[in-house]
């Protein structure tokens, strides 16, 4: 798969499927959404840049009763569904076990040339099903936030905020940034 696009595979699939496929393709991400896994490449540099910088951005800003995990780490949405977003704000006390099972406060991908369909489609969908209140997507290409808040059950997307301008929210705690800087 030397491509840079993620592919379905068809089928129905289970957790224990997901968890088999992974053993032998090692150098992909692989998730499950609504039993079809999705195969993607692994994130490029642009994409960890990115990932490490609101990592720390988000780590300074969060209260105490909060922390920042960081992909691969399982988001188990649903009995069909396990996916893996590329940050998770969650409770301080979540420290163990393999896999998250409630809903985070925060979930943010990071767009991938393989991943915009599955982040900014499929991914909402699954996550606001789950109950993920708040849902951001970066783009580090052109650097830019989407914010997405679940209302009713599903998400309203709301603010985009782009290059230097300043992404400043309250909810679901405050922070501050430039997309900008996150690509620097």
């Amino acid at each position: 798969m030397g491509s840079m696009s993620s592919m379905t595979e068809v089928g129905v699939y289970t957790v224990e499927d997901l968890y088999a496929y992974r053993e032998r393709r090692d150098d992909m991400t692989v998730q499950l959404i609504e039993g079809e896994l999705i195969v993607s490449p692994s994130p490029g540099v642009a994409h960890q840049v990115v990932s490490g910088e609101l990592t720390a951005v988000l780590r300074a800003a969060l209260p105490s009763h909060l922390r920042v995990l960081a992909a691969p780490l399982d988001v188990v949405a649903g009995e069909r569904t396990v996916v893996q977003p590329d940050l998770l704000v969650v409770p301080r006390e979540l420290r163990s076990g393999d896999n998250v099972t409630v809903p985070p406060v925060l979930a943010v991908e990071i767009l991938s040339p393989s991943s915009r369909r599955t982040d900014l489609v499929r991914k909402p969908e699954v996550l606001a099903r789950f109950g993920v209140e708040h849902y951001w997507v970066i783009d580090p290409v052109d650097p830019a936030i989407r914010v997405f808040r679940l209302a009713d059950g599903t998400y309203e997307s709301g603010l985009i905020v782009a290059g230097e301008e300043v992404f400043s929210t309250e909810v679901p705690f405050p922070v501050s940034f430039r997309p900008a800087d996150l690509a620097r």
